[in-house]
């Protein structure tokens, strides 16, 4: 007996790498990983049969305000709330948002609205179908961004440039002061004028502080000069010509504009209302037929 423990342990100290490392690893550890794979693997399948299911209601809001107004091509629409189809049983939608772009506007030209409705009350079926009529909702958003060439048509300055005051970068931030560029009415050079955005009842004004610069006069190549430089009837008649008020019933939105500012090269008006009714239709502007052009070629 003594002899076959000493053989036992001379042959463990020969061979040290068998140890109990070397052992099968106990079946409730393999258990319990097929069990973490497995909620792995349903939670990706359940992510994104979720996320299908909304981008195929985001499809069916967009093609139904496409067929039903004069959009140039079918809106981007998004749908919030995660996991989305857990809304059918909360019966409340987080917020559908729609942005509607190169919209033909009367008076305005080509512009983009952006609109969303939050906290909507919907019923099960409206979640997955979008058909939303007159459902209650906490808020209601409208933003028009006024690009260069709609703004410039409607002051009348074609060559139209528009810059922040503090943060002249393209993706500077939002600011109520701005610089304009351009070359107003009556005027054949281009003159530089700092400028404010300002809502009052409603109307949005845009004024001019003072020029920077500007031409000496209204001929054909007259030299450009700082505005110390210039005549009084001269810097008026620019301050005049960069001068525009856009009134409240002529904005393509319903609500009284309440928010303008200037940020990345665009004028943007705003317009919220808090508790009110929404349709799914409230969240497109009112378009005018579309030209020859503007039609999408089949």
């Amino acid at each position: 007996m003594a002899r076959a423990r000493r053989c036992a342990i001379m042959f463990f100290m020969a061979n040290p790498q068998i140890s109990a490392d070397s052992s099968p690893a106990p079946r409730p550890r393999r258990r319990l990983w097929k069990v973490l794979a497995g909620l792995l693997v349903a939670s990706l399948a359940l992510t994104l049969t979720d996320s299908l299911i909304a981008a195929r209601t985001e499809a069916k809001i967009s093609q139904q305000l496409y067929e039903g107004s004069h959009l140039p091509k079918p809106p981007d629409v998004m749908l919030a709330g995660f996991p989305y189809v857990t809304q059918a049983l909360t019966k409340e939608l987080e917020a559908v948002t729609v942005t509607a772009k190169d919209v033909p506007i009367a008076g305005f030209g080509d512009v983009t609205v952006h609109s969303s409705a939050q906290y909507v009350d919907v019923t099960g079926s409206q979640i997955f179908t979008g058909d939303i009529h007159d459902a209650p909702a906490r808020k209601v958003f409208h933003r028009l961004q006024l690009g260069v060439v709609p703004l410039g048509k409607l002051m009348g300055i074609p060559d139209l440039d528009v810059s922040n005051k503090a943060d002249i970068s393209p993706r500077g931030g939002w600011e109520t002061e701005a610089i304009f560029r351009g070359t107003p009415k009556g005027f054949r050079a281009p003159a530089i004028v700092e400028m404010m955005v300002r809502i009052k009842r409603g109307d949005v004004y845009l004024r001019p502080v003072t020029v920077i610069e500007g031409p000496v006069d209204r001929k054909e190549g007259a030299e450009i000069v700082p505005a110390d430089q210039l005549d009084e009837a001269t810097t008026a008649a620019l301050m005049d010509g960069f001068r525009l008020k856009i009134e409240k019933d002529s904005i393509p939105f319903p609500g009284i504009p309440m928010r303008v500012y200037v940020g990345g090269g665009s004028v943007f008006i705003e317009a919220e209302d808090y508790y009110t009714t929404v349709s799914i239709e409230d969240l497109t502007p009112p378009t005018r037929p579309l030209t020859e052009e503007q039609r999408p070629s089949l």
